[in-house]
């Protein structure tokens, strides 16, 4: 696997996931990844406004549909609509020492795996007479 700048990156051998409770029952579960054996790729055109809009809905939906076996979230990337063919990673995705993979940003700060917790502002009263 390579990443946007085609550079390689490590891989382990993928867990093969089986679907949710509730899932779709002939779903099949997501076999390991090999680029080379056949298959398809569904690509669910959507446009937003502007990067972060694209990278921020794209992780959503990833994340949202995950409990299907034949999603990989990791993998989910966006592109510009003239140039589809320049891809941007969402995720990091790297594989962790429990074989699991890192669901943090692509470009994130720190170590793979840590969760950090989002630091929202406090509501403002609302201004009223």
């Amino acid at each position: 696997m390579h990443d946007v700048e085609n550079n390689p990156r490590t891989q382990l051998p993928a867990v093969i996931r089986l679907p949710a409770p509730g899932g779709v029952p002939d779903q099949p579960a997501l076999p390991p990844r090999d680029e080379e054996e056949p298959g398809y790729v569904v690509h669910l055109p959507v446009r937003v406004a502007d990067h972060a809009a694209a990278v921020a809905l794209a992780g959503t939906i990833a994340t949202s549909l995950s409990f299907l076996g034949a999603v990989d979230a990791g993998e989910t990337t966006v592109s510009t609509a003239d140039d589809q063919n320049n891809r941007h990673r969402v995720f990091c995705d790297l594989p962790l020492l429990d074989r699991s993979r890192c669901p943090r940003p692509y470009d994130h700060a720190g170590p793979c795996g840590e969760v950090v917790t989002e630091q929202r502002p406090a509501p403002q009263p609302a201004a009223g007479p």
